[in-house]
């Protein structure tokens, strides 16, 4: 019990060390807890703390249920156990971000203003960074240059277009 206390207490802090708000601590039973947070962009977030030894396909449905009851946008799943491979096939493709012990780790770290570890390569998912100095990691790394990429490929064509028709003076 106090090794789960003290789980929950690291997902709190982690949170509000970010700049967002725990709402309300849901105790779900001696080894589960939900965390209810207001993001700092105004969106609901749900992180349980799950301190079982095996992370389980039952238990992963029992929280999707939870969080359609809560009405999240984002969630995590923070546990010092296992993920079973059924219960990974589960969270793969749903709004649902497992973090284990060592992803909980380098968090911390990243949040308490140290360096990113270099062998490290995950998503932020319910972890918001901006306001706060650190870089973006994951998917989110490609997503501005590929924009920026799109745009400047359709004000080209827009200009060739306007050349083509005589419509720019050249």
């Amino acid at each position: 019990m106090d090794g789960h206390r003290a789980l929950v207490d690291r997902g709190i802090a982690l949170y509000r060390s970010l700049g967002h708000t725990v709402e309300q601590v849901v105790d779900i039973d001696e080894l589960r807890t939900d965390l209810l947070i207001a993001s700092s962009g105004g969106e609901r977030w749900v992180a349980r703390c799950d301190s079982n030894a095996q992370i389980t396909a039952g238990s992963v449905k029992l929280f999707l249920t939870h969080l359609a009851n809560y009405k999240a946008q984002k969630a995590a799943l923070i546990s010092t156990g296992l993920l079973n491979g059924e219960a990974r096939r589960l969270i793969a493709g749903k709004p649902l971000e497992y973090i284990d012990s060592a992803t909980l780790s380098n968090f911390e770290k990243l949040a308490s203003g140290g360096e990113e570890p270099e062998e490290a390569e995950f998503d932020t998912g319910t972890i918001d960074w901006e306001g706060t100095k650190k870089g973006r990691t994951g998917w989110r790394r490609w997503v501005r240059p590929v924009l920026m990429g799109l745009t400047l490929l359709a004000v080209l064509l827009t200009i060739l277009l306007l050349a083509w028709y005589g419509l720019l003076p050249i």
